[in-house]
């Protein structure tokens, strides 16, 4: 079976706007923590808060490292849906300015 190369650049498109938004995750963290850590330490929980940020942005960067994983394994048919609907409302439009 033939993949369809819009299925491949659907993908690769997703998959570079995840790691995108997962790169901004940890810069925002990253920036926060650091504007913040003078209160952290002042209140005595900049363990803490190092600690709480870093599982939110291992969890969230693991989530979406399963989510690509999942996409990849099964991109056929996500993917595959979708452009079968792109393609019937191309379809439609051609048809109704053709009428």
């Amino acid at each position: 079976m033939h993949r369809d190369s819009r299925i491949d650049a659907m993908f690769n498109r997703d998959r570079t706007a995840a790691s995108l938004a997962v790169f901004v995750v940890w810069l925002v963290y990253g920036f926060t923590f650091w504007m913040m850590r003078g209160a952290f330490a002042e209140s005595h929980i900049l363990p803490v808060m190092a600690g709480l940020g870093l599982v939110v942005v291992f969890l969230n960067s693991a989530a979406v490292i399963a989510m690509i994983k999942h996409y990849g394994e099964d991109r056929d048919s996500i993917y595959g849906t979708d452009i079968y609907y792109l393609d019937r409302a191309r379809e439609a439009r051609r048809a109704k300015g053709a009428a």
